[in-house]
């Protein structure tokens, strides 16, 4: 663990001047997560979906912010874990930076080289709620049908899986049927205009995006 956070605080270090930590962020808060952070943190976490953040560590504050090393993992079959900085405060998520420490570490120990080529694979987490009623914009079939629809036009192909997602809201809990998309050999900027053609015709006031380092093989005889 001392050595996971070193790495970290070489990568924030790294990343932004050290005067500005110097002068903005404390970085020698105690590195125990809390009952108080918890509680900040679980709140603003409470209505993110598609990935779950563990908290660690907490690596520094500035103010009321807090920069927290967390263990994230993706809600679907086989994701891999990996590491992320979360910034949260009482107004919510500030920002995630997603840390590859592990798998960059994996592949500068191994001396075979890996098959297939360095890709990005990007995951997309679409929610069919309504985002002023939370009320379902399609039926299931309906909104599976209206996703594929538009994700053949800008791709030629995709992988849609289905999965639910729930939150709590003022005492209240919510589920959303929510779509898992899988794109591979495109561009961010090729997903972002999907995106935005996905959160009109959904309704949505965003949709979550994952860029995840892979390398892709096409294996056969």
């Amino acid at each position: 663990m001392k050595k996971l956070i070193a790495c970290v605080l070489l990568l924030i270090f790294a990343a932004f001047p050290a005067t500005a930590y110097a002068e903005e962020w404390n970085m020698a808060v105690p590195t125990e997560v809390t009952a108080e952070i918890r509680e900040l943190f679980d709140k603003a976490m409470a209505e993110l979906v598609g990935v779950d953040y563990t908290p660690v560590a907490v690596l520094g504050q500035d103010d009321s912010t807090y920069c927290v090393l967390c263990k994230a993992s993706a809600v679907y079959p086989g994701a891999a874990p990996y590491n992320a900085l979360v910034y949260v405060n009482e107004s919510g998520i500030q920002n995630i930076y997603e840390l590859w420490i592990e798998k960059h570490a994996e592949k500068q120990a191994s001396a075979e080289p890996e098959p297939g080529d360095p890709d990005i694979q990007y995951v997309l987490y679409l929610g069919t709620n309504d985002k002023d009623t939370n009320k379902p914009v399609f039926t299931q079939a309906e909104a599976k049908e209206k996703a594929k629809e538009i994700l053949i036009r800008h791709f030629g192909g995709f992988t849609i899986q289905e999965a639910d997602g729930g939150w709590i809201d003022e005492g209240t809990v919510f589920q959303e049927y929510t779509l898992v998309i899988y794109l591979s050999d495109t561009t961010k900027e090729a997903v972002h205009a999907a995106a935005d053609e996905l959160i009109e015709a959904f309704h949505q006031s965003s949709v979550l995006i994952q860029a995840n380092p892979t390398n892709t093989e096409f294996y056969g005889d």
